[in-house]
Order: structure tokens, then sequence, then C-alpha cells
């Protein structure tokens, strides 16, 4: 038997009807599962669904058995009774499951008597295409039930799916892990075949179900159990080796792919574990972003979207990361971003989450971190960190416990190169004593971590577990060394939470200063009283980061060809840079974007949102479709008593129709007080700045008028105008025609540059369309209108409040937050009504691109990744 097979073994389990589990020959035997945390199985909703409904539902039990090696090196066999808690997707209420059943097609199981079982690794990113693959799980392919294994490829995906290749999965595999043999983790659960291909649920689909109301929950706390299990396991005696140490000789976690030792990486997830989860992908995804830049000096934000849920994927993405040296190739520099995105992590909980996190868990996990910082074999880098760490500590009492962070991160180095005595510019990146290994190395001791000043400390005691969670072990203690002299500057670089929370101008990279020079590589300039780093050593340039960039959205629809208009979402970071979110060229009739829109707009929005900056929404759209009400979008799904992940709703299926426990109860009912405290039940206007922009105008060079009006709106004071050139006292009478082929041109062209047009009514067709039309043309950046039908008695409140709202805002860079304002308060009948405000308002602010057009800008290629990454 192989390595892997007596690692998975003792994981695998089978699932079927009540019994006892024993009677192989007699089982009725749906499928195979796996365990991921302990006494919880993870396995695909089919496999569930051949239960019924009240399986499903989590009313009724199912059958799961495993094996357990016994003293003498017998397996024997072990049972527990299984509840499915989450099924994602489930039938609707009255229809028979589908076939094959739709993706994600996972189910979370939880197990009574399986709290000691052994789990297997999940994979915290995508693997590549021609990955070599285990498959496992149970069989009767061969008349008898026993436990199958084969080895294939990953061949690519198809849409959601993963496709298998080399070995296709028989009858009873379903449910099983498909293990990535290079890297000792599970990226995928088995689902089925096709005629020539195997198909799996990639892993990362149960990190979506984080985004479920109702399976979220759950699926958090089972991949915190998965992680502390894990961890717990460093140094502890088992008959079993545990996975950390397993990978550790795996060619995926060599020295030169790598830089984070198996061990680090597995106590860090387990110290992520205990903090509280991020708020989105965008507190993810700016904190990797921010610690690549540090690290490299340059800004480079990536150009595949990183739908990231939780704070072990953003660790992730920085293994393999490596300096931008011309001409390709660069100095690997993971682990250095690993310690500094750690360091972040602590230092955001320590600010914005100090009551959610136990304090004691919290100043391990500071101590852990400064503890390899302290050993870092550069000096630039340990202090980057230990001015991230001393961000932590200043949380006072106001802002959440105070950590001692130690202050040995500072100290003189020792005599002699610092060198740990292993390969590579970094080494393991752990300084020690000649012979030693550093902590994070496969079987090195953890009672103890040297440090600069060459005493040796002992961990600290590690705070008791709580509610039977696994405690993560050896925490490094506290460090006491010389501290570096208050004329040091130290690299720290400025949180989201210092980053300015007014709105900027749209359309316009950030007014942000350039930061301070990096350190030139090679540098030496140790602290005071300290020792120069090397001549032969490279350290990487780490330079201050510029203030928060803001990403925002750009949702961009295009003229209808044959009724449907081509869309696309994406992500704009600092007015620059783009991502793709999601797009279709065929396109989709207009009364059908709201729909389409709503998945991909969430998503973005999702990855925009950090901090305090919530992400503004520019929607490009032609003339025509002006008056779409994107402000009154909502993201939330329309409510209906189904949802997407639940185990706790019936659903029929062809042998269950009928039954009573079927039926839904008033407790599946939906409740519409549930979504009170979910923003995605507010229209996007009234949380966020919406405006539009002309997708026709911002694919030409910008005219000298669209420039000169553009600057007379920064500098303000914004005068009030009206679009159609008439005064704003009579409004737009009905059945108003323009006349000629520029009727409004003149007069708008005649405005003051800080003016502002207004119309009282749609502009998507009729008068409103051609003063819109003609407003373009003159160059106007920003103009007010109501979209909605109205009575014409009622233009004259709306011009009056047109004006007040530009009075108030003074400037373009002003109009946002009373815009918004007013549509909170038009939202309420009864506020507008006793204010006399009127209409749902919509702006154009399209300021002139200053940027080569996207998507035509020139390219240089990433740098080579790690030999065999």
């Amino acid at each position: 038997m192989s390595a892997f097979d007596e690692m998975v073994r003792p994981s695998l389990a089978r699932i079927g009807a009540p019994g006892d589990g024993y009677a192989t020959d007699r089982d009725s035997y749906w499928g195979s599962g796996f365990f991921i945390a302990p006494g919880w199985l993870l396995t695909c909703a089919h496999v569930v669904g051949k239960g019924g409904a009240a399986v499903c539902r989590g009313q009724s039990a199912l059958s799961v058995t495993w094996q357990e090696r016994t003293a003498d090196g017998a397996w024997e066999p072990r049972g527990g009774t299984g509840t499915a808690v989450v099924v994602a997707p489930r039938p609707e209420a009255g229809r028979p499951a589908r076939d094959p059943w739709p993706f994600p097609d996972l189910a979370l199981v939880r197990v009574t008597g399986a709290d000691e079982v052994r789990c297997l690794w999940l994979g915290d990113r995508e693997a590549g295409p021609r990955t070599p693959l285990g498959l496992y799980g149970w069989s009767v392919q061969t008349g008898e039930l026993g436990i199958r294994q084969g080895s294939g490829e990953l061949a690519g995906s198809d849409a959601r799916a993963l496709l298998l290749t080399g070995i296709l999965p028989v009858g009873g595999l379903s449910g099983g892990p498909a293990l990535d043999l290079r890297h000792g983790s599970v990226i995928g659960v088995i689902k089925g075949r096709r005629r020539e291909e195997g198909v799996a649920v990639p892993v990362t689909a149960l990190y979506e179900l984080l985004d479920s109301r109702e399976a979220g929950r759950a699926v958090r706390e089972v991949l915190r159990a998965h992680d502390l299990h894990h961890a717990s396991l460093l140094g502890a005696s088992s008959p079993y080796p545990h996975w950390t140490a397993v990978q550790a000789t795996l060619p995926g976690h060599t020295s030169s792919a790598s830089g984070i030792t198996t061990e680090l990486r597995t106590r860090l997830y387990g110290h992520l574990a205990h903090l509280p989860p991020p708020a989105g992908a965008g507190e993810v995804v700016h904190l990797v972003e921010d610690v690549k830049e540090q690290v490299r000096g340059e800004r480079l934000p990536s150009l595949v979207l990183r739908n990231v849920r939780t704070w072990r994927e953003g660790a992730a993405l920085l293994y393999g990361l490596r300096t931008l040296d011309p001409g390709g190739g660069g100095t690997l520099v993971d682990l250095d971003a690993v310690l500094l995105y750690a360091a972040r992590v602590a230092r955001k909980a320590a600010r914005e989450h100090a009551g959610e996190v136990e304090a004691g868990r919290l100043r391990a996990f500071t101590e852990w971190i400064a503890g390899q910082a302290a050993g870092h074999r550069h000096w630039a880098v340990g202090e980057a960190i230990r001015a991230l760490l001393e961000g932590a500590e200043g949380a006072g009492p106001a802002d959440g416990p105070t950590l001692a962070v130690p202050g040995g991160l500072s100290g003189g180095r020792p005599d002699g190169p610092y060198d740990s005595g292993f390969g590579g510019p970094y080494g393991s990146g752990l300084g020690g004593p000649p012979g030693s290994q550093p902590d994070g190395m496969s079987g090195s001791p953890s009672n103890g971590v040297p440090v600069p000043n060459g005493a040796v400390v002992a961990p600290a005691q590690a705070a008791p577990a709580q509610g039977g969670a696994v405690d993560v072990p050896t925490p490094v203690g506290a460090l006491e060394a010389p501290s570096v002299p208050e004329a040091l500057s130290v690299l720290e670089a400025p949180s989201a939470l210092e980053a300015p929370s007014t709105v900027e101008c749209l359309g316009a990279p950030s007014s942000t200063g350039p930061g301070a020079a990096p350190l030139p590589a090679g540098s030496a300039h140790p602290p005071a009283g300290g020792h120069a780093i090397q001549p032969h050593a490279t350290v990487p340039s780490l330079s201050t980061l510029s203030p928060g960039t803001r990403t925002d959205v750009l949702v961009k629809v295009g003229p209808a060809t044959y009724g449907r208009h081509p869309w696309s979402v994406q992500l704009i970071y600092g007015g620059q840079d783009v991502t793709p979110v999601d797009g279709d060229d065929r396109g989709v009739r207009a009364e059908e974007l709201a729909r389409v829109l709503r998945e991909p707009l969430a998503t973005a929005l999702n990855q925009g949102d950090h901090g305090e900056h919530l992400a503004a929404i520019e929607v490009f759209l032609p003339r025509k479709l002006f008056d779409l009400p994107v402000d009154d979008w909502q993201l939330l799904p329309d409510p209906s008593p189904t949802t997407a992940a639940t185990a706790t709703t019936a659903f029929d299926d062809e042998d269950h129709e009928g039954d009573e426990d079927d039926e839904y109860d008033e407790g599946d009912e939906y409740d519409e007080d549930d979504d009170f405290v979910d923003e995605r039940a507010l229209p996007l206007g009234m949380r966020r700045t919406v405006v539009v922009r002309d997708v026709r105008r911002n694919g030409l060079p910008p005219s000298p008028e669209w420039r000169r009006r553009w600057k007379g709106v920064l500098r303000g004071p914004l005068a009030h105008g009206t679009l159609n050139g008439r005064p704003a006292a009579e409004g737009h009478p009905p059945g108003a025609r323009a006349g000629g082929r520029f009727p409004y041109y003149g007069a708008l062209s005649a405005m003051s540059d800080a003016s502002v047009p207004v119309y009282c009514g749609p502009v998507g067709s009729g008068e409103g369309y051609a003063a819109m039309r003609d407003a373009l043309r003159s160059g106007h950046a920003v103009v007010l209108w109501r979209r909605d039908q109205h009575d014409h008695e009622e233009c004259g409140d709306f011009h009056r409040q047109a004006a007040d709202l530009l009075g108030l805002a003074g400037h373009a860079d002003g109009l946002h937050g009373p815009v918004r304002d007013l549509r909170i308060r038009l939202a309420d009948p009864d506020t507008a009504r006793a204010h006399g405000l009127r209409g749902k308002i919509a702006v154009l602010f399209d300021p002139p691109p200053d940027r080569t057009p996207y998507g035509t800008e020139s390219m240089r290629p990433p740098p080579l990744a790690a030999p065999g990454g």
C-alpha cells in the first residue's frame, strides 16, 4: 500500500441507508465521502439525495462507515450515524431531482462518533492542467464492496467542472476525493463520468457556499475546524503520519517552488482560523495586492479575478511569488509576502474586530509572527513586519486588547553572517544556530526559537481551547532584545482604515503621491549597533505603499444588435487597471439586464469593497438606455420559499412523491424580516455611488470642450441650467418636440463651464433624447435628470431640489454624497412628500478618459514561475 493510500484510507467513508454498516453484502450502498474536519464528512449532494427528501432535510439519518487501524496493524470498520446539514443545491419542492444533479452538487454531513477520525487536507487554490491525481472511493465494480484507488491527470475544466483523464470513475466513487499528488491536497470531489473523461467538483465550490445565507455558517465552521485539526496534529503522537509531514516530502513543496514550509503554512492557517472572517473578497484581495506591491515595489493588479472568501485563500495567492526582474524570472519572495500578509491580517483583527476575537488568541498569533520575523535573514523584511505588528499593538482599550508584541524584531545582529545554513537567497527564511532546523521545517522541534541576540525563547502557554476547539500548538513566546533607536524610520504601509473615506473623482486615477524610495537590492543599512548584511545576499526592495488604492466597478452595455445588448462587468483599480469579471458578447434584451447583471455585479462589488471603501458603479450605456434604473437594482435575488443551498426544507423525488413529510410547513416560508441586515436588499443607489456614462463618447478621443467643461465642474461652484434651454418653470410641456438638427446645441454651448444641465423627465426618447445628444456634443460631463414618468406640474419642485443639490455639492467631487442622500429620502414616500421632493434622479458623471482606451495597453510578460511550480 502506497503512502497516499495509508493517508487517505482512514479518512474515506462509504454512505448508505441506516444499518449496522458491517454487512457489506447487504448494505444499501449509495456512494463515498471523506472527512475534512472532525465529525464532518464531505460528499456529493446526489449521493445524499438517494435517501430521499427526509434525509436531505436532516430529518432522517444515513449510515456512515469508515476504517481504522488497530494496534496490531489491521483495518477494522467503524460506523456512525450521519445527518445532512448542507445539501447544495436541492430540487424545488414537489419536483423530482434533476439528472445529472446540478452543480455544485456538494453536501456536508455531521457524523456521530467520528470526532477522532483523521481528515484530508483541503486545497487552498485551484490546480493547473496536467496535475497528477489520485482518485479514491468505495466501489462494488468487482462484485465485492471495497476501496478503489486509481491515478490520472487533471485535463482541464469545463464551466464549473474539473475534467479528469487517464482514469474513469466507476459507480460508487461519487463523493470521493480527487487528490493532487504533487501537493498532497484535495482539489475536487468526484461527481461522475462522461463518455471519455471523468468529472469532479472543484473544492473551491465549497468555499463558494460561504456566500449562502443558509449554508455559509456551517461551511465556515467546518473550514475552521479543518485548519485547527491539522494544526493540532503537529507534534502529536499517532499511528498515522500527519498530512503536514507527508506534504513536506512532495515535489510541490520543494524549496525551489516555495520558501514557505508546510509546517509554517499549517501553523499560520491554525492561527487564522481563530480570527473573525473577512467581510468579503475585497478585504482579502486588497491585502494581498498591498503586500505584493510592498515586496515588489510595483502594483500590478491581477488580470484574473480572485474570488477568495477566507484568510487562508489569501495567503495561498502569495505562494511562489517572485520579484519582477527584467527579462522574467526573479527572486522567490513568497515567505516575505506571507509573513507581511499575516501581520496585516493580525493588525486588521486588532483594530476592526477587537471584540470578536479572544485576546489570548490574537496575542499568540502576533507573537508567532514576531518569532518568524525575528529569525528572518533580511533585516528590512523583519522591520516591515515589526512595524505592522506595532500597528496591532497600538489598538488601545478603545480599539481592543493591547497586544504584547515582542521588541526583539528590531534587535542588533549577531556577529558574523546571519545564515541559517540552508541554501538559496533566503534559505528557509528562519534563522537558527548551526545545525538546527528552523520552525516550519518538517520534523523540526518547536520547543524554542533562536533570536538575534543569541537567546532561545520557549513557547508561551497556549490559551485554553473554547468550546472544544483544537488549540494551535506552540506559539512563539515574547522575545526580549534591544529596541531600535527612536530615530530609525521603519517601513509601514498605511492601512485601509487610514485611507480617506471621501468619494474621489470617478474615472480618474487616485491622487496618490509617490511612496518612499525602496531599499536597494543588497542594502547594507542594518539597525544601529548591528552588522551589515553580507554583500552576496539579495535583499528584496520593500517600498512603502501608496495610500489605499480604490477599486470600483465598470458596467458596460453596448448598443443593441438584433435587439440584444452585449454587456461586461469589470473591476477598475485606481482609475487605471482593469480586471474582467464577466460578460456576454451575444447580449440580452434590455428588460433582462437587471436579472442577468445581478450576480456579476455582486461578485465585482464583493471584490471592490474593502475597509471603509464602498466600490462605486460606473454604468456605460447607449443613450437610449440612459433611463435604465440601475440605482434601484438590488443584489438580493427575488425572495422565494426555495433557496439554493439548504438541507432543512423538503423536496420530492420520484420514489417519495406524495409523502406527508415532503410538504412544506409554516416554518419553511420566507420571512421578509430575514434580510433586514443584508445590504444586498437595499437599492444600489441608496448605499453607494451609481452614475451613468456614455458608452459611445468614451470610445472616442476626448474633445477640447469635454476637457474644458470637466475642469469647470471640478473647480465649481456648480450652477443650475436647463437641458432643453427653456426656463425651469416651463418644464417640458406634453408633446414638446425638438426642431432642427441641433435644437439645443446653441443654448448648451453658451452655458458656463461649471453649469450642470437639468431635465425634468426621461432622456431615452423624445425631447430629452435630443437634448442629451446636444449636451454630449457641447462637452457637458455632468447632467441631472428625472428618469421616471410624472405630472408636468411637478417640474418646478424638481428643478428647485436639483438647484439645492448642486449648491450643496459645490463641485463635481462633492456631488455623490448629496445625490445618495437625496435617493435615500426619495425612497420613503412620507419623507419625500413632507419635504416636497420629487422623482427618481439620475446622474451623468462622465469625465474625459485620461488614459489609453481599455485593452490597448502594451503588455510585458509575467515573471517566470518557480521550477516545477
